[in-house]
């Protein structure tokens, strides 16, 4: 049953200031989370809203049928990766008013995307690598998320027949789905991959990682699924030869079929 304070859609001005932010949380967030002082912080998706406190972090979306993603599924991966590596605590989940809630704590640290990291292009490169073998290297078998090729061209499918796939840069979606339907990579090379990797995603402080956030799409897939985004991310932030300084700390020889697949079928969301 909603609470009579809960929030109404009207209720959801993701631009607003710090009271009114907190007056707009659901009554659970309200009774949960201390007083303070909420900033905001970009979101990738537009319709949703990411505010900051010293202590917290509240994801607030608008609730979309399927297959549109959703907070629940970041949730649940948090709650997986407790005790395995460092990552925030989910603390409350809440749909209501036509959108959903998600609290958790707040980590310590900066993106590796923050300017003042990408000061470093030699360390980032060795954390990433670093960071991605520790995730890689968790036991399959204890994860309960499977994010496979068929699982995930199944998912494609299902974003792009659904319309939630731009067309950016002349791309046809359609087009670009049948491509990967068609052309696909040599056997899976399975690990537990945060499925969403992006220079945005992975904390750093200091010399060391201090979490992984954004693991909606965690799961169980080729290692090459948080390979590619990470060689083009860090090609975009340090230039040619970064990628390949990258693998090499990695412990893996490029793969350029695998690469030119994942980093397609990472563009279809």
């Amino acid at each position: 049953m909603t609470d009579s304070h809960d929030p109404t859609p009207q209720d959801h001005d993701l631009t607003q200031g710090s009271a009114d932010f907190t007056a707009s949380l659901p009554a659970s967030f309200r009774r949960l989370l201390p007083a303070a002082r909420w900033e905001a912080w970009p979101s990738a998706d537009p319709q949703g809203a990411i505010r900051r406190s010293s202590r917290h972090v509240v994801k607030v979306r608008p609730l979309r049928p399927a297959p549109a993603p959703r907070l629940q599924q970041e949730r649940e991966r948090l709650r997986w990766l407790a005790g395995r590596l460092p990552a925030p605590t989910p603390l409350a989940y809440e749909e209501v008013g036509g959108a959903e809630y998600l609290a958790m704590t707040r980590l310590r640290g900066m993106p590796m995307s923050d300017p003042d990291a990408l000061l470093h292009p030699e360390r980032m490169i060795s954390l990433l690598a670093r960071a991605l073998r520790e995730l890689h290297a968790l036991p399959v078998r204890e994860c309960p998320f499977t994010a496979t090729l068929a699982h995930s061209l199944r998912a494609a499918r299902e974003r792009v027949a659904a319309g939630l796939v731009p067309g950016e840069g002349g791309r046809n979606p359609v087009e670009a789905f049948n491509s990967l339907a068609r052309r696909r990579p040599p056997p899976e090379d399975l690990v537990v991959t945060h499925g969403r990797l992006s220079l945005e995603h992975v904390l750093v402080q200091g010399e060391y990682v201090s979490g992984l956030v954004g693991v909606r799409g965690l799961g169980i897939a080729d290692r090459w699924v948080d390979l590619a985004p990470a060689c083009r991310e860090l090609r975009r932030a340090f230039g040619e030869g970064a990628d390949q300084s990258f693998l090499e700390i990695y412990g893996l020889r490029p793969d350029p079929d695998k690469l030119a697949y994942y980093e397609d079928l990472t563009a279809l969301g």
